[in-house]
């Protein structure tokens, strides 16, 4: 699939919607290593994400100002409507068709990472039901097994509204190779993975929380 971001929209969108993210969409970031604060994603690069609200796309273009990330979106944001589907292919969006079954989507990824692009993956696949996430799903482990560009995982605790804070924190880069000897991957080996990730993801949880629990005891 041909790549349909307009780069000067993304621009204009994070621009204009400044003033509503400084009251809405306050981030505290935190690092999983202290001493990288100022701390850059590489290209090109995936970044892993819990997910917690549809706020979560438009607050990582909050965190991460100057770098375009096409993420995978499900099909049912595209069907909304016509214009809906185009503004969400323009800022950049993958459309992810999630009763098809196929791989569409993890090729436009490979696609755009191979041109030094940032690609963003919410591994859970929806939103939590009744404040429960789901498991990773193993489309994160897939793509990632087929491209050198590291995972970047990122914890948000979605506490979005005004006069809030939204806590993040950014974890070590993370190369999937690097915990497999297999050059293709079973099916088990890829759910194994998909754990590991997952395990990943939840010690950005629990290190966002401790320190949070630290500051308030100041």
């Amino acid at each position: 699939m041909k790549d349909k971001t307009i780069e000067p929209l993304v621009g204009f969108v994070k621009i204009t919607g400044f003033p509503t993210a400084i009251f809405y969409m306050r981030p505290k970031i935190y690092y999983m290593n202290p001493k990288r604060k100022h701390y850059r994603l590489p290209k090109p690069c995936i970044v892993m994400s819990n997910h917690t609200s549809l706020w979560d796309h438009p607050f990582y273009m909050r965190v991460f100002f100057f770098r375009t990330i096409h993420w995978l979106m499900g099909e049912v944001l595209f069907r909304k409507s016509k214009f809906f589907s185009w503004f969400l292919y323009s800022m950049g969006g993958i459309y992810v068709d999630r009763e098809a079954h196929n791989f569409a989507c993890i090729r436009t990824a490979i696609k755009l990472l191979d041109q030094g692009k940032t690609v963003g993956v919410f591994p859970q696949g929806r939103l939590p039901v009744d404040g429960k996430p789901f498991p990773f799903m193993p489309g994160i482990t897939m793509l990632a097994l087929r491209t050198p560009a590291p995972i970047v995982p990122v914890y948000v605790d979605g506490n979005y509204g005004f006069g809030k804070r939204v806590h993040v924190i950014i974890g070590e880069e993370i190369h999937i190779r690097d915990y497999t000897d297999m050059k293709v991957p079973s099916g088990d080996e890829v759910r194994r993975l998909t754990r590991i990730l997952e395990e990943k993801n939840n010690e950005l949880k629990a290190e966002l929380e401790r320190r949070l629990a630290a500051e308030k005891k100041k």
